[in-house]
């Protein structure tokens, strides 16, 4: 049978152990004991049959008190360090349970104009649940990290994960109402007004769409997160090409106008990503199962065209 676990190998006695590590953390034979619920006399046998196991000495003894060795305070710290890691993580299931938690992580522009507008809705839902947004661009690896779904933009290209198609998405031209000169009136009207950019989302496929032939504006803002980008048209800044998922809300609160109809698909989707395929634990599948009922709500599920 293949286990995932690596055998610890011959070890002395647990509870001898734990009687060292807490004589050395403390200093002292007697504070040990008041820690663990027994005697004075017990945790000294313990530490003095330790010591016979091992061969070495663990203490120098003298009549002041008692002083770790070299070799004691190596193991000291590596026992230490180990059974805090098990209380950790003892205290992290015991929270799993108590209060249920997901964690997911996202781009910081997606978090910001899609996902935590909705989230209120979840939690007044779901009181019990605690959910952690973790809003990064840096492709994290969710099994090492303790991260339990990911929503990531591309062509879903990331192996080793379960993948499902959440959303897709289009290119449209927006502006604030209040941008000044007013709104352009036709496609070629833009020369006359700042274009913002994102550097990972060129002007020049919509510019085709539309029925321009320019190259790639070469001159004003340009911003590496999409999110940065929509708040500069909130600001009156110019003219953007934003994704319609991150710019609906501004929409249709009047923010915002899509200045002309044409609308430029995005290629790939928004991924829904996880460690494992389902069945997830029962927090996990509560939350994926809003997010799928918000997507559909939203018009822009995948294998739909966003209305």
């Amino acid at each position: 049978m293949n286990s995932p676990f690596k055998s610890p190998g011959k070890l002395p006695s647990l509870p001898a152990l734990r009687a060292f590590e807490a004589a050395a953390r403390h200093g002292h034979f007697g504070r040990a004991a008041d820690e663990l619920f027994v005697t004075h006399g017990a945790v000294s046998h313990q530490i003095r049959a330790l010591e016979d196991t091992l061969g070495f000495a663990l203490f120098s003894r003298d009549g002041r008190g008692v002083k770790l060795t070299a070799e004691g305070r190596q193991l000291a710290e590596t026992l230490n360090a180990s059974l805090c890691r098990v209380g950790e993580t003892i205290a992290e299931l015991q929270h799993e349970r108590n209060r249920p938690r997901v964690v997911l992580t996202c781009l910081p522009s997606f978090a910001a104009k899609w996902l935590t507008p909705r989230l209120g809705r979840f939690i007044n839902r779901h009181p019990e649940i605690e959910v952690w947004i973790r809003s990064t661009k840096a492709r994290e690896d969710l099994a090492a990290e303790g991260i339990d779904l990911g929503l990531r933009v591309g062509a879903g290209d990331w192996p080793g994960l379960y993948l499902e198609p959440l959303m897709r998405d289009a290119f449209v031209v927006v502006a604030s109402p209040q941008l000044a000169g007013g709104l352009p009136a036709s496609p070629a009207d833009l020369a006359r007004w700042p274009l913002l950019r994102s550097s990972i989302e060129p002007w020049t496929h919509w510019f085709v769409e539309a029925g321009l032939d320019w190259p790639e504006p070469q001159n004003g803002l340009v911003f590496t997160d999409s999110g940065l980008l929509v708040q500069a048209a909130l600001d009156a800044q110019g003219i953007a090409l934003a994704r319609e998922v991150l710019v609906h809300d501004d929409l249709a609160a009047g923010r915002l106008v899509q200045v002309f109809p044409t609308k430029l698909p995005m290629p790939g989707a928004y991924w829904l990503l996880s460690p494992s395929p389902p069945p997830y634990r029962p927090a996990v599948a509560t939350f994926v199962d809003w997010l799928r009922e918000e997507v559909a709500h939203s018009g822009y599920a995948y294998g739909e065209s966003p209305t």
